[in-house]
């Protein structure tokens, strides 16, 4: 039987036309590819419909999803059980293994990618490709290089680039191998990056579309437009929406976020306080140099500000949101740091709800902010 097969194999090497005996063709970048019905129906049910005479009329089937090499390689297996894996192919032929249902095939290269050694500069690359696909060999190796080698995937080489769903499947990984605050952190730069991404593809249709009408000022006046309407926070927090239910906050030593209280008082003694919950420590350092210093502008009955400008508006989302019952929040822009009515809606990033330590708060010349 062995001696079989092999003879059969050669006759597929050899492309021989004339004395193969071949009924199949494949044609794949301008190439002839010649194979035997026989040797492809029974190992892929895909392949069978596909060489089926309901399936196929014409006498070639054409393959345009992949490379000659590729697809080449891929039959070599079927024939013979072996084929050349390498760096170069090693996608593709999981990615035919998969869709032609071949789980020999697909056995054979996660045992290769199983061999392989992971970095943190490959290691992404591999995981947001091949993630999708039934490989346990490869998944423990993966895992095994992440532990011995003290790497992890969202500070892995291209993270920030990396797609939606990649980053899903990796919050879902039960090891992550990455504490729940760096993984935090390096989402909500993922997060941030993606937004300026499609921000800067917008923009970039914005200027096509001014450069090729004739009104400027409308083109103007339209871009100002859609510029308002792309709110940054909002379409971080429409990134992280799927993610964040996957964080394990629960988990988080929050060591990074500071426990403590912002208080404002207006110029008739009465205050507003809060605890915020996610606001940096360099925010707070800013906020303590602003102690007695008297607001730099009150617009009364909406907001007070002061200027500083070390303040910067994070690079996590806000998570606040602005809701019925609150009244006043702690807010920021880069630059400055205030507190304005819930009535009120400029686009400024929302560190914290303020509640009234006494009754009948309300902005006045000369506000005071401190650190308690």
């Amino acid at each position: 039987m062995a001696r079989l097969n092999n003879e059969r194999f050669e006759t597929f090497k050899s492309q021989d036309q004339e004395n193969g005996y071949f009924d199949l063709k494949f044609e794949i970048e301008g190439k002839i590819i010649f194979a035997h019905k026989f040797m492809l129906a029974p190992i892929s049910d895909v392949l069978k419909r596909m060489i089926s005479d309901i399936w196929n009329k014409k006498e070639t089937i054409e393959i345009t999803t992949n490379s000659y090499n590729d697809f080449y390689e891929f039959l070599k297996f079927l024939y013979s059980g072996n084929c050349k894996l390498n760096d170069e192919n090693i996608f593709s032929m999981v990615d035919l293994s998969e869709f032609y249902q071949v789980k020999e095939l697909q056995q054979k290269c996660d045992e290769c990618l199983s061999q392989k050694e992971y970095t943190k500069e490959n290691i992404l690359v591999f995981f947001e490709i091949l993630s999708k696909y039934s490989l346990p060999l490869f998944e423990k190796a993966i895992s095994k290089s992440m532990k011995e080698k003290g790497i992890n995937l969202v500070e892995s080489v291209g993270f920030p680039e990396t797609s939606k769903s990649t980053v899903e499947k990796i919050v879902r990984l039960e090891d992550r191998f990455v504490s729940e605050e760096k993984l935090f952190e390096k989402i909500c730069e993922w997060a941030v990056t993606q937004v300026k991404n499609k921000q800067s593809e917008s923009d970039e249709e914005d200027s096509y579309d001014a450069k090729t009408t004739e009104d400027g000022v409308t083109a103007k006046k339209e871009k100002e437009t859609q510029t308002f309407v792309f709110n940054m926070n909002d379409a971080i927090k429409s990134e992280l929406t799927e993610i964040l239910p996957f964080i394990r906050f629960k988990k988080m030593n929050l060591g990074f976020l500071v426990d403590f209280v912002v208080k404002i008082t207006n110029s008739n003694g009465k205050s507003i306080s809060s605890m915020p919950s996610l606001i940096g420590t360099d925010i707070v350092e800013s906020i303590k140099t602003l102690k007695n210093w008297p607001s730099d502008c009150s617009s009364p009955p909406q907001l007070t500000f002061w200027k500083e400008r070390k303040i910067k508006i994070p690079s996590i989302p806000s998570q606040i949101k602005k809701r019925d019952g609150i009244e006043w929040y702690l807010f920021c822009c880069n630059g400055l740091i205030g507190v304005i009515h819930h009535s009120y809606n400029p686009t400024a990033y929302l560190l914290a709800e303020m509640t009234p330590k006494t009754s009948g708060f309300e902005i006045t010349e000369n506000c005071k902010i401190e650190i308690e």
